[in-house]
């Protein structure tokens, strides 16, 4: 298991990701995966190939792996016209077009939580919802100091995932603040989703697959 630092893999021990999320099949590698490693297409009007991160636009949808390689490989092959059996081409930039609608939704979700009261953030405030299980997703600036990160780390349930997808500054303009280093996210709805996005965002940040290595939080050796 690890944990995720804007693209770099840290190990830690943990248990396992869910095994029970619904699968679908890589319209590129063939590969059966569940849904949060895998990213929604459908075919639109014009034969336009649209991504359908929220999974809700209607018609037969077409999956593809949360990777950047392999999504790239689907647009250099155009493994699309194959699958949806129709005359689409992908745009050269559809990589890095889902890349930033991901972005977006990582920085749409946390604002939010925080709307829903669903988030809380502070070191105190972060450890008191991590130690006492009224947090199971730990949000981090990849620019925060190591010691208080690894001392939430320590601190942590094993069932928590920690993350560390933005900058200080990133991480505080999601939530209506002039910056934030640590966020808690409570169970529910939105800290499952932004699991889910988390995964895919990390897929198109690196050559990695979504979801391989996200983390429950435990002392860390990163």
């Amino acid at each position: 298991m690890t944990v995720k630092d804007g693209g770099e893999a840290m190990p830690v021990s943990g248990s396992a990701a869910d095994s029970t999320l619904p699968e679908r099949s890589c319209i590129v590698t063939r590969q059966a995966l569940e849904k949060d490693q895998l990213i929604r297409f459908v075919l639109g009007p014009d034969n336009a190939i649209v991504p359908d991160l929220s999974e809700n636009l209607p018609g037969r949808g077409y999956w593809v792996t949360a990777s950047r390689k392999v999504l790239a490989e689907a647009v250099k092959k155009n493994a699309f016209a194959k699958a949806m059996r129709a005359p689409v081409r992908p745009d050269p930039d559809l990589v890095d077009r889902v890349a930033g609608l991901i972005d977006r939704q990582v920085v749409d979700l946390l604002g939010l939580a925080r709307r829903s009261g669903s988030l809380v953030t502070g070191f105190e405030k972060v450890d008191v919802a991590l130690r006492t299980g009224k947090a199971v997703l730990l949000i981090e600036a990849k620019d925060a100091g190591a010691d208080g990160r690894a001392k939430l780390a320590r601190r942590t349930l094993p069932e928590v995932e920690i993350w560390a997808p933005l900058t200080a500054e990133q991480l505080g303009r999601a939530i209506g603040r002039d910056h934030a280093v640590h966020v808690a996210v409570a169970p529910g709805g939105l800290a499952n989703r932004l699991k889910t996005v988390l995964r895919r965002q990390q897929g198109l940040s690196d050559d990695g697959v979504a979801g391989a290595g996200h983390a429950s939080a435990q002392p860390r050796t990163e």
